[in-house]
């Protein structure tokens, strides 16, 4: 298994975008259809795991995401695993490449909306507020502060 950081610039952005797109949860369609219809800014990313070209996993380093009632910036967005290989840490490893790539844009922070608890707690979030997202769900927003070292003893830098 290989993490993969693209940019809009990248030759198989398109390859992947498709790839997320068949992804069996909703946000895989949503975050295929922003990489293939809106300009990234240049810090913006998405992550991919993939074992032997196939798609394992994937996440988004962006300005915005589904909830518009914030000044909150970046979100970490999409975290999926597809499900024969949840149980391996992978959406943590994407959680803190992304946060790494955030931290090499000079973020001091990260976010992230979402409606489950426990796993991002685990990465050292915390809950800030809740919002209703763009489809009217409440959800929850969590920040995180980049700490000299994440919660498995390995520096941001590294």
């Amino acid at each position: 298994m290989h993490l993969h950081t693209l940019t809009q610039e990248s030759p198989d952005w398109a390859y992947w975008a498709k790839e997320i797109a068949s992804i069996d949860w909703a946000a895989g369609a949503y975050l295929a259809k922003k990489m293939t219809t809106t300009k990234f800014l240049p810090w913006e990313r998405v992550i991919v795991a993939e074992d032997g070209d196939r798609l394992v996993g994937c996440c988004a380093l962006l300005a915005k995401d589904i909830v518009e009632n914030t000044t909150a910036t970046p979100f970490i967005s999409t975290v999926y695993v597809v499900p024969d290989y949840r149980g391996h840490h992978i959406s943590q490893q994407l959680v803190i490449r992304a946060e790494r790539e955030a931290e090499a844009a000079h973020f001091k922070s990260t976010f992230i909306v979402t409606e489950r608890m426990g796993l991002y707690e685990k990465l050292g979030y915390s809950e800030f507020t809740r919002e209703p997202d763009i489809f009217g769900r409440e959800m929850r927003l969590l920040a995180r502060s980049f700490p000299k070292d994440d919660p498995f003893g390995h520096s941001p830098n590294g």
